[in-house]
């Protein structure tokens, strides 16, 4: 007999002559090795990766799908069934235990990739890359549903996509187009910008030619209004001048037809005597009348007479003076006639004969400058010169 005690994760199960005798987690049993079987199966979670490589896309294109699955050990008699957890009393029982959960990771894991395959194949390389989570979900809940699973008696704890990457080439080629669509959407966002800068700076401008507009409409209206104010203001001191004019007037018109008919008779007799008087007035205007005009008349033929008188006296100063004018232009005709017949030389030789020599002497060299083109030839002899410098010297 011998005592195994085992850890509180190992499930436990003795069988003995076919039956289960014993189960449970972390027991302790004595047991004989010829007639007791032990299976010992881990009640822990374990992770496995899966990568697969040759997926393909609706669109033919082959993407690697990563990811990691967690699962434990949920039915043990269905696990005992599908994989050996035979004890073994060597040290080799935990090599034992990582070979068939190592086995059972690639079972899930190959129905994993038929749900991957056929999940990817659906959709084209640029969908697919984008839809991790949704592809975990959907595996998850796969499994949850498989047969398969259900008989490995394991169940599916968590499923994580750590990565849907596609082949280099394609990779660049959705970089690539990626980045022109970015630089595309930077391009429209900036066309965008500047249409939206410029149709609210037409706005604003739309704005301030609505609001002079507004504003002139608002002024031109004042305007109106307070002239048409004006207007009213003005019939009404033209109606209130016309009937107060018309009150006048009617007033004055009793006041008229008063005095009328007080005073007909007075204007009658004041009328009659008015005549009188001016009858009267005009003959006495009448006389006198005629005497200024018997008098105007005897001045004008006195300033007619007059006038005559001048005009004779007149014409008698006039002729004398024609007289005295024709004897003085005679008396100068003779004067110029005796001027003209008198002889030049010899008024020039009677003015020259009281000039003072050394005047007579430099009018001669004046004429002698003056006719230097007729000259053939001038001699001046010592003696003349010094006539002329003594002269000079004695007058200074």
């Amino acid at each position: 007999m011998k005592l195994k005690k085992f850890k509180p994760t190992d499930y436990v199960k003795v069988i003995k002559n076919g039956k289960v005798i014993k189960e449970g987690l972390g027991l302790s049993v004595f047991y004989n090795n010829l007639t007791t079987n032990i299976m010992v199966a881990p009640s822990t979670a374990f992770d496995g990766a899966f990568a697969f490589d040759d997926v393909v896309t609706s669109d033919y294109q082959s993407v690697c799908v990563q990811g990691v699955t967690t699962y434990m050990i949920a039915d043990y008699d269905k696990a005992a069934k599908m994989f050996d957890f035979t004890y073994q009393s060597n040290n080799q029982m935990e090599q034992k235990i990582a070979e068939q959960m190592a086995l059972l990771e690639k079972r899930i894991n190959n129905i994993i990739k038929a749900i991957v395959i056929r999940e990817v194949s659906k959709k084209d390389v640029r969908t697919i890359i984008r839809l991790a989570d949704e592809m975990a979900r959907t595996i998850e809940e796969d499994l949850t549903k498989d047969e398969s699973i259900e008989k490995l008696g394991v169940n599916i704890a968590a499923i994580n996509i750590l990565g849907i990457n596609p082949k280099t080439e394609t990779r660049k080629a959705l970089e690539a187009a990626a980045r022109e669509q970015i630089l595309k959407e930077q391009d429209d966002a900036i066309y965008k910008r500047r249409n939206a800068a410029i149709e609210q700076e037409r706005t604003i401008k739309e704005n301030e030619i609505n609001t002079e507009i507004k504003v002139a409409e608002k002024e031109k209206e004042k305007e109106e209004k307070e002239q048409e104010m004006k207007l009213y203001v003005q019939r009404c001191d033209l109606d209130m001048m016309k009937e107060r004019e018309e009150r006048e007037q009617e007033m004055r018109m009793r006041a008229l037809r008063s005095e009328l008919e007080m005073s007909t008779e007075k204007q009658e007799k004041e009328f009659a005597l008015k005549e009188m008087a001016a009858a009267k007035k005009l003959q006495i205007e009448s006389k006198e009348m005629l005497g200024r005009i018997e008098l105007e008349n005897n001045e004008m033929l006195g300033k007619i007479e007059l006038e005559k008188k001048n005009g004779e006296y007149t014409a008698l100063q006039t002729e004398n003076e024609r007289i005295k004018a024709d004897q003085q232009a005679y008396a100068l005709k003779a004067l110029v006639d005796a001027y003209n017949n008198l002889n030049v030389a010899l008024v020039e030789a009677c003015a020259m004969a009281q000039t003072d020599p050394s005047t007579l002497m430099a009018k001669a060299f004046m004429n002698i400058g003056e006719n230097a083109d007729k000259i053939g030839a001038l001699n001046l002899t010592p003696d003349l010169l010094q006539t002329i410098t003594n002269g000079f010297a004695q007058k200074e």
